[in-house]
């Protein structure tokens, strides 16, 4: 049986993947509805963007999926379902940057194309936010040890 205290923690950072999972739904949709507006249609930056959001979602939905084991005893190995969550937030860490950077690469010429830009870099921010929050307080838990073990699955 679990420790209470380590549900506990495993509950605090779902709660923080699921605000992140819902910023990227949000950002998702507008990413997407871009894609099929003049304006961004053939933009190879929003291409990427589009293409890094397969990534991100993986790996959130994956580190989702690890702490409701975690949490229900789901066929649980805590020590590897850790690990793997670990490895997750680094992945999704570093596609939701590549994201980042090609969304920031796409020109705006007018203050619609801008407005458009603005609430998806909110929303992108919102979810990386969460994860962030979610990596801390797992963080906060583990040794670093465990941290770097988990660190090493995603290189």
């Amino acid at each position: 049986m679990q420790d209470p205290a380590n549900l506990n923690v495993y509950a605090a950072v779902l709660h923080h993947v699921g605000l992140s999972l819902q910023a990227e739904q949000v950002f998702c949709s507008i990413v997407t509805e871009m894609k099929f507006m003049p304006a961004f249609r053939d933009d190879p930056h929003l291409q990427t963007v589009h293409k890094e959001n397969y990534e991100t979602s993986y790996h959130r939905n994956t580190a989702a999926g690890n702490l409701r084991r975690l949490l229900t005893g789901a066929f649980a190995e805590e020590d590897m379902l850790v690990l793997m969550t670990i490895e997750c937030f680094v992945e999704a860490k570093a596609h939701d940057l590549a994201a980042e950077q090609a969304l920031r690469a796409i020109p705006a010429t007018t203050e619609s194309q801008q407005h458009w830009l603005r609430a998806a870099e909110r929303w992108h921010m919102r979810r990386r936010r969460e994860l962030s929050r979610a990596k801390r307080i797992l963080r906060s838990h583990v040794s670093a040890e465990t941290w770097q073990k988990g660190v090493a699955l995603a290189e």
